[in-house]
């Protein structure tokens, strides 16, 4: 099996920072989400990729479905924001 983990997190961080431009640039909360869910995205790659090359999927699969939790709180809460405003 060939190793490209450093192509990995070259497209990775081009993921995050596409997110954190859009939530830096955009004044639209929506956008704002968009960007978010990019970066929460990429987190999750990230740790996919960190898993499989130290061989502890496990752990990664657990730390991802924590993460999961985590980002549908985000949203429920900014969705909500976005609602009531």
């Amino acid at each position: 099996m060939t190793n490209y983990f450093a192509l990995d997190w070259y497209f990775i961080t081009l993921i995050f920072f596409a997110g954190l431009y859009c939530m830096l640039v955009s004044r639209s909360l929506i956008r704002q989400f968009i960007g978010l869910e990019l970066m929460f995205k990429s987190c999750g790659l990230g740790l996919i990729s960190v898993g499989a090359l130290t061989n502890n999927l496990a752990l990664a699969q657990a730390l991802i479905i924590t993460m999961i939790v985590m980002e549908v709180v985000a949203v429920a809460v900014g969705l909500s924001l976005l609602v009531k405003t």
